[in-house]
């Protein structure tokens, strides 16, 4: 039996929603109100607990750390590559948190037999190629993703089409102004998403750097 346990929020303790099947969940939860009080808890705290717990060992197998930081500070900085997929694609501007919300609520079904990101391939809530550089930027490296422009880097992740780039370059021709801004004012991608595709780099480690600011 599979069960996921992913963290919503960033810092020293986070809220954490559990996806998998309903008595199983229920179980966990409520093993988890009265280990912490609640559902907001120290990542490495609740990963060592699940880990040692009698109850928890006799029920699952060990847990596995799938995505995400154990040792996130207090101050809740953390590398963009340690985030959890949900949060990679909040902060690359692609979902609103409420939207991820939905999603993750949407996939609680599925995940006894299902991953989250193939949830989201499968239902095609986030473009494929999008999923692909944020769980395999190293897919990406080969390809110069570091020397491509925003447009390019756009059409290449299915975000925009070749046509719309086109419409949004000549628009930029004739008023000028930055690209993502042209995009974000037609209503193609928000001023968040044109950021991070701007200048997310993929290090010599083949992860994503990205600082947000």
């Amino acid at each position: 039996m599979q069960l996921e346990l992913i963290g919503t929020g960033r810092g020293n303790r986070q809220p954490f929603q559990i996806l998998g099947p309903t008595t199983e969940v229920a179980f966990i939860e409520e093993l988890l109100e009265q280990q912490f009080g609640g559902l907001t808890i120290n990542p490495a705290e609740l990963f060592s607990f699940l880990g040692s717990d009698p109850w928890v060992q006799e029920r699952f197998s060990a847990p596995e750390l799938v995505d995400g930081d154990l040792n996130a500070s207090e101050s809740g900085e953390q590398t963009f590559q340690r985030q959890t997929l949900g949060d990679k694609l909040v902060q690359a501007g692609f979902l609103e948190i409420d939207e991820l919300e939905k999603l993750l609520e949407d996939y609680r079904p599925f995940a006894g037999t299902q991953r989250f990101g193939e949830f989201l391939k499968l239902n095609l809530q986030v473009p494929p190629q999008l999923l692909e550089l944020l769980l395999n930027p190293t897919l990406f490296d080969g390809g110069g993703f570091n020397d491509k422009r925003l447009g390019d880097r756009l059409v290449e992740l299915n975000v925009i089409s070749a046509e719309q780039l086109q419409s949004a370059l000549a628009v930029q021709k004739q008023g000028g102004g930055l690209l993502g801004e042209v995009l974000a004012k037609q209503g193609l991608l928000s001023e968040r998403m044109a950021r991070f595709f701007s200048k997310a780099q993929i290090n010599a480690k083949g992860q994503i750097e990205y600082s947000g600011s």
